[in-house]
């Protein structure tokens, strides 16, 4: 995926992220059980970007990773994905989406 691709494809992911994240509060805030539906598709739309960036090695472990993974995004999303009824996996999710948007300017500065 070209860098262009990519950033489409960022701003496109962030905004539906946005449409979605104030139902997703509330049914977290009053225990909807229509937080466990509205979760998996914002889960999907991050793993799915995050896929799509190009790999990178970690200088400090030597690993290989997408470019737009945050900070121990795979023990994150398995946290999130396990505990879909915690209002925890909501916070996680919202944290991991910033990290990612911040990950992708960082990303266009360089370029």
């Amino acid at each position: 995926m070209t860098p262009e691709q990519l950033k489409e494809h960022v701003q496109q992911v962030l905004a539906r992220w946005e449409l979605q994240k104030p139902e997703l509060e509330e049914a977290y805030a009053i225990n909807d059980e229509r937080k466990l539906l509205l979760i998996q598709p914002a889960i999907e739309q991050l793993e799915w970007l995050i896929g799509q960036s190009e790999l990178a090695e970690n200088s400090h472990t030597g690993k290989m990773h997408h470019a737009l993974e945050p900070n121990n995004y795979e023990e994150r999303i398995e946290f999130i994905k396990l505990q879909k009824n915690s209002h925890y996996a909501m916070i996680q999710l919202t944290m991991l989406y910033d990290e990612m948007k911040k990950k992708a300017a960082r990303i266009r500065v360089q370029q």
